[in-house]
Formats: structure tokens, C-alpha cells, sequence
């Protein structure tokens, strides 16, 4: 069994593209990645059935094969970066690649696609230091689902949860730990902000219907291309930041980190 899961990984590993540099060959290569991460994955998950005495193991396989695929994913990015969509996947994974290395493939791109949408934005993430915990918050404008302007400067004084996005994503179980959370503190102690990554007003609401909590939701409706998410460094939903009455940023974790949260909550 371990001889077979070393050649395996090997396998996995040592797959390399060499394709012409083009969208469909982009599409083509990232679907490869994935679909041996799930074959991988599956042949893993089926050990699980057969040997469960080898769970440990296991698990450090998989840990290794998802590493293997989120490598192999940023230099698939950074080969097709002249590519739409591979310039797209470079910015999503901009956070696993030096700032110098995007530096230089930016350059190498023709001036259309630097000065692209997804070309600016990466130049504004590497020209931009991204907000990490102990740091002052990014002062941001958005719009609430009430069509109001939001400013986050207007909460200044109490603690702020912001969320980036990821309601769905944080489950049931994080999502009854907010609503707790919020039930359980006054809104002149905290404050829940969720900022949906959505393009228009009209689907902030739906989010907000969707999810019909009493906390401040609102967007600049700009995705990808938002300075909050790539001045906050954000591209996991949920991203959660606690920000103190000073502006402070206590916590930054990807998903809802519920025991640091009480811990600093508690101090």
C-alpha cells in the first residue's frame, strides 16, 4: 500500500504541460490538474474503506496531493499568464507567488494585457501592502443593501467583525455561531459586517434575503477588482478580520476562526 501511494503521488507530481500558449490550452491543463486531484482524492478516499487501520497516513497523503495541485495550479497561472483566463488565475492565486515573480510576468505580457482589467488589479496588489493582523484597517467605501454610502470609519470606537464574503461557505454551524455571536453582544460593542463579492445592488439584496441577519452587508460591486479585497488580501471566503475600537486589526484568518475570535472577544 505505501508503495503504491508513493507512485502515485509521483505520478501526480511529475505531470508537465507543454502546450501552446492559448485560452484553450489553458482550460484544457487546469482541467487536468483537478480532475487528478480528484482521481488522486478518490483513490485515497477508497484506501480509507478498505484500510482504515492507515487513517494518519492518509491523511498526510491527501495534505501532500492538495499541495502538488495548488502548485502545480499557480505554475499553470503563471505560464498561461497571457492568457485571459490565465491572468485571471494568476490574480486569484497572486497570495502564493512573490510579489517580484508578479512583477516580472507582468512586464513579460503584451501592454493590452498589462493595462487589462486583471493586469491592474495585479499591479495594484503588488504596489499595495496587504492588510495583516496587528495592522491599522483599510478605511473602505461601499454600499449597503439599503443603497446607502458605507464607510467603515463610521463604526470607529467599537469592535468590527468584517467577513469577506463566504456565508454559504462558513456552513450552518458558522452561521449559527454569528447569529449567537450577534445576539449575544450590543451594536454599541460590535458590529458584523459582510461584504458580498457581487457585481450589482440587486444581488446584495438577494444575498441579504438569502441570509436575512441584522448585519451590515454591503459591496462596491467591483469582485475581482476591488481594492478591498486586494488591499485586505483576500481571495478565501470567508476571510475574517476582528478590528478593534482603534482600528486595529486583531484577527485574520480564512474561514471563521470561532476559537481566536472568543479569545479576543473575552480580552
Amino acid at each position: 500500500m505505501k508503495s503504491f501511494l508513493f507512485l502515485l503521488l509521483v505520478s501526480f507530481s511529475l505531470n508537465t504541460f507543454s502546450q501552446e500558449i492559448t485560452e484553450e490550452n489553458f482550460r484544457k491543463a487546469d482541467s487536468l490538474i483537478w480532475l487528478e486531484y480528484e482521481r488522486a482524492m478518490d483513490f485515497i478516499d477508497s484506501c480509507r474503506k478498505v484500510c482504515p487501520g492507515i487513517e494518519d497516513q492518509l491523511g498526510e497523503q491527501s495534505k501532500r496531493v492538495y499541495t502538488i495541485a495548488a502548485r502545480k495550479n499557480v505554475d499553470n497561472a503563471i505560464r498561461f499568464a497571457a492568457t485571459p483566463s490565465g491572468l485571471q488565475r494568476l490574480l486569484w492565486v497572486r497570495g502564493d507567488v512573490s510579489k517580484d515573480t508578479l512583477l516580472s510576468v507582468l512586464k513579460g505580457l503584451p501592454l493590452e494585457m498589462q493595462n487589462s482589467p486583471y493586469g491592474k488589479s495585479l499591479l495594484m496588489h503588488i504596489n499595495t501592502k496587504q492588510i495583516q493582523e496587528l495592522d491599522h484597517c483599510y478605511d473602505f467605501k461601499a454600499t449597503t443593501v439599503d443603497g446607502k454610502e458605507f464607510s467603515l470609519a463610521s463604526l470607529r470606537g467599537k469592535r468590527v467583525l468584517f467577513i469577506y464574503d463566504g456565508l454559504g461557505c462558513m456552513g450552518q454551524g458558522g452561521r449559527d455561531y454569528l447569529n449567537n455571536l450577534f445576539q449575544s453582544t450590543s451594536r454599541d460593542d460590535l458590529e458584523i459586517v459582510v461584504y458580498g463579492s457581487v457585481f450589482n445592488l440587486e444581488e446584495l439584496v438577494e444575498m441579504k434575503v438569502r441570509y436575512p441577519f441584522d448585519y451590515i452587508f454591503v459591496s462596491d460591486f467591483m469582485e475581482d477588482h476591488s481594492p478591498i479585497k486586494i488591499i485586505y488580501g483576500t481571495q478565501a471566503m470567508p476571510t475574517c478580520f476582528l478590528i478593534d475600537r482603534e482600528g486595529i486589526v486583531r484577527l485574520k484568518s480564512e474561514g471563521l476562526d470561532t476559537e481566536r475570535l472568543d479569545k479576543l472577544l473575552r480580552d
